[in-house]
């Protein structure tokens, strides 16, 4: 496997953890609490919401803050029980070079 090809299976793993803990603070809120709750308390479009529970985006910084505040969380909760990925993305030089060698 190349270092992209882990990169990014290490990544889908990270999100589709935190998928699972953004869904599970959202449904430990409050009964009820549906993702149209959620974007009504964070002014996040609903499908934003949808795409994050769902493990189909990596959400940016200012997002996993709002996340947190409209959850009641602190960030450290959104990230619970996730280790620290080991794999980094590969420099542009770095896949440039691999692609001279061939």
């Amino acid at each position: 496997m190349s270092t992209m090809e882990a990169y990014k299976a290490e990544l889908a793993q990270y999100l589709r953890g935190f998928a699972r803990n953004v869904r599970r603070l959202r449904a430990a809120k409050e009964p009820g609490f549906s993702q149209e709750k959620l974007s009504d308390a964070t002014n996040l479009h609903r499908t934003e919401i949808g795409r994050i529970e769902q493990a189909g985006v990596e959400p940016r910084l200012t997002t996993l803050v709002i996340l947190a505040d409209g959850l009641g969380v602190k960030l450290d909760d959104l990230i619970a029980g996730l280790p620290v990925p080991v794999e980094r993305k590969p420099s542009p030089q770095a896949r440039h070079a691999r692609a001279d060698k061939r």
